[in-house]
């Protein structure tokens, strides 16, 4: 039986896997190959893959074990529609009640392009990215927005790895950028222009994403599909 300590080491691991496309969408993989490959005890690896199930990551199929979640279209819609709906208003909202010379600080930490082939670089690139969206949400005053900011962020990460893995993003410097816009109208406590800012980075990385997935049918060796209508 594996621990509550061990279990949420190895929901943690697989998870992190899972989001940087260690473990790419639509892969199999067994209990053992993940025992093997992360160096994990199979009672722990069995509990995590029930937790990652209910999270929607794992899909439990059939003659195939288990299977990462396939990112698809419909999954990069309905993620950055509700991010559309949500973040343009907590940044007006937090106009006036953040730190910005802490977020200026913090999006300087991405102001060079990302190694892809490095997993520390991702996953420094990505923190920032997080910690910028989550300040601005906390700050708006609501903690049901934070919340909800965090949990579509989670969903999100997925997508925007593979925006870097395809160039979209620019190595991460268009979200530098696009940080540094959202950033200077909250400076100038311009809500408004910070909402139209966050509307924009949105926006537009939805669009290229969903360019870029409808054109390529394999991307990090993985189908993506389109998804139920």
């Amino acid at each position: 039986m594996s621990t509550p300590t061990a279990t949420t080491a190895a929901t943690e691991r697989l998870r992190r896997a899972i989001i940087r496309a260690e473990l790419p969408p639509s892969a199999a993989m067994s209990e053992q190959q993940l025992t093997d490959r992360f160096g994990l005890s199979k009672a722990a690896v069995r509990a995590a893959l029930a937790r990652l199930r209910g999270e929607g990551l794992v899909h439990a199929e059939p003659r195939r074990g288990h299977v990462v979640a396939p990112l698809t279209l419909r999954d990069v819609r309905e993620v950055y529609d509700l991010r559309l709906l949500v973040e343009p208003g907590g940044a007006a909202a937090a106009t006036g009640h953040v730190d910005t010379a802490a977020l200026e600080r913090l999006v300087d930490t991405i102001a060079a392009p990302v190694d892809v082939d490095d997993p520390d670089a991702v996953d420094r690139f990505l923190a920032a990215n997080r910690q910028v969206h989550v300040t601005i949400a906390e700050a708006a005053g609501n903690r049901r927005l934070a919340s909800l900011v965090e949990r579509l962020l989670d969903e999100s990460e997925r997508a925007l790895v593979v925006g870097l893995h395809t160039g979209i993003a620019a190595g991460g410097l268009r979200v530098h950028h696009e940080h540094l816009t959202i950033v200077g109208a909250l400076r100038l406590g311009d809500p408004a222009g910070a909402a139209r800012a966050m509307e924009n980075a949105i926006r537009r990385f939805r669009a290229d994403l969903l360019d870029k997935l409808a054109a390529t049918p394999a991307i990090l060796d993985a189908t993506l599909t389109t998804g139920p209508r």
